[in-house]
């Protein structure tokens, strides 16, 4: 359970958000450059306040696996949310997005005050377990779907360069359709993998001496291939803020990366079968 010392930094950051709330909604009626940056900085100091109760919550109860009681998963829903949206304004700005995420991070931070106190529902490694195969698995889906549209911009883009035109043959469709969907493919297998490598962290990390990867886990092929493979899709998601990887590079990166991703499947299936995969 949190402590008072705890509860009292998590309420200073509530009042911290809920300034930078009013200082954001204010900039409608006058002075919108030094409200904004007010807000901003509520923004970051609000978020660095939360981060550290998390953290002085994980040294106190001497355990730092995620979500293993209420308050924590509270504040962890709060933290990432406000990197989400420190993030959106950081490289696309959509302005207002704080006015519909924010109230929900304060809520999320208020009920973790009222209710840590409260017995909580402990989140058992089996969860982590399932969480970390559907991700897993279902990011290698949308990789297979982006390395498959990635194939199909190369072959478009080599008929356009070659001037050779189609007809009555097959039509891939646009090249700016096929980057559309490989950016909204990578970017759904970007956000489960993610959240794929992050769970299966966390599982070979709270059993440190009977994970099948063995005691050097960070070097064994199946890590070095998915962090390769998050390395990857990571820059094609970021192309539009990088215009070098856009467009052909992209599309080749997508087809590298799904190679690498089959190639850390077949890597499980040599993993001993004591290891929960």
């Amino acid at each position: 359970m949190p402590t008072p010392g705890q509860l009292a930094l998590l309420i200073f950051a509530i009042v911290i958000f809920a300034i930078g709330g009013a200082a954001s909604v204010l900039r409608l009626q006058g002075e919108p450059s030094r409200r904004l940056l007010l807000a901003k900085q509520c923004l970051y100091w609000g978020l660095l306040v939360s981060v550290a109760v998390l953290i002085w919550h994980c040294i106190t109860r001497g355990s730092w696996i995620p979500l293993e009681d209420n308050f924590d998963a509270m504040l962890w829903l709060a933290i990432l949310l406000t990197a989400f949206v420190l993030y959106v304004q950081t490289t696309k700005p959509v302005e207002g997005i704080d006015w519909f995420i924010m109230p929900i991070v304060i809520l999320l931070l208020v009920a973790a005050v009222i209710f840590g106190r409260e017995k909580p529902r402990l989140y058992t490694l089996q969860t982590w377990a399932w969480v970390h195969r559907v991700t897993a698995y279902g990011g290698a889906v949308a990789f297979v779907v982006a390395g498959a549209v990635g194939a199909m911009y190369l072959i478009t883009n080599a008929r356009l360069r070659n001037r050779l035109v189609v007809t009555g043959g097959t039509n891939f469709g646009s090249l700016e359709r096929l980057e559309h969907f490989t950016r909204v493919s990578v970017t759904l297998g970007f956000a489960l993998l993610t959240i794929g490598l992050i769970t299966g962290v966390v599982e070979i990390l709270h059993r440190p001496g009977s994970n099948p990867l063995g005691r050097d886990w960070f070097f064994h092929p199946i890590v070095l291939l998915t962090l390769g493979v998050w390395v990857i899709y990571a820059l094609v998601l970021h192309a539009p803020i990088n215009p070098a990887f856009r467009g052909r590079r992209a599309a080749m990166l997508s087809i590298v990366g799904l190679v690498l991703m089959i190639g850390a499947i077949i890597a499980v299936q040599w993993m001993p079968k004591t290891g929960g995969h």
